[in-house]
């Protein structure tokens, strides 16, 4: 039976002749030398000394679970304690904090391209006011918010700027029809 071996960073396998026995490793720090002998490197190196990264609680949050940055529990309780329903499913907190997730990163999103455009590395309530007025769907889901500090969106009607400033509109002739020509 030949010897084969294959290292990998994720999976090594071997499968040696001397004793027959079929060896599945996870860890790189496996490897086998020239004689295919078993050699274990840096294996001090690999050990991990931060217990936050360690999961040998089991506990994970709901918030980790569905890969959210919202936290799930703190919308659920904001739910209860609104009183919105007798009875609120475990599913619901979790729809919401990433409906919430993805308004708050959309409008983020757009006030960045807003900072961007004006030279700026800040996020202002301005920035916010102009990107949701600029967008068609959060303008129409923000009709009634204020926010404090946004101002309001430029605009100047076309009546009071000078008349070298105005849009040239197209002037559209009618041919007027009347009843006798038919």
């Amino acid at each position: 039976m030949a010897n084969n071996s294959t290292n990998t960073n994720s999976i090594s396998h071997s499968l040696s002749d001397n004793n027959g026995t079929l060896r599945l490793s996870t860890d790189s720090s496996y490897e086998l030398d020239i004689n295919n002998n078993d050699i274990q490197q840096h294996s001090d190196k690999n050990v991990s000394t931060n217990k936050t990264n360690s999961t040998s609680s089991g506990y994970m949050t709901r918030s980790k679970k569905a890969g959210l940055v919202f936290p799930v529990s703190r919308v659920e309780n904001h739910l209860r304690k609104g009183r919105y329903a007798k009875r609120i499913s475990p599913q619901a907190s979790v729809y919401l904090a990433s409906v919430l997730e993805y308004l708050v990163a959309e409008t983020v999103e757009l006030a960045g391209d807003m900072t961007r455009k004006g030279k700026r590395k800040r996020i202002t309530p301005r920035d916010i006011a102009l990107a949701i007025k600029n967008d068609h769907e959060l303008a129409k889901l923000c009709t009634d918010v204020t926010i404090p500090e946004g101002g309001v969106q430029p605009f100047i009607h076309e009546v009071l700027l000078k008349p070298s400033q105005r849009r040239r509109t197209r002037r559209v002739k009618f041919n007027i029809v009347d009843d006798n020509d038919l």
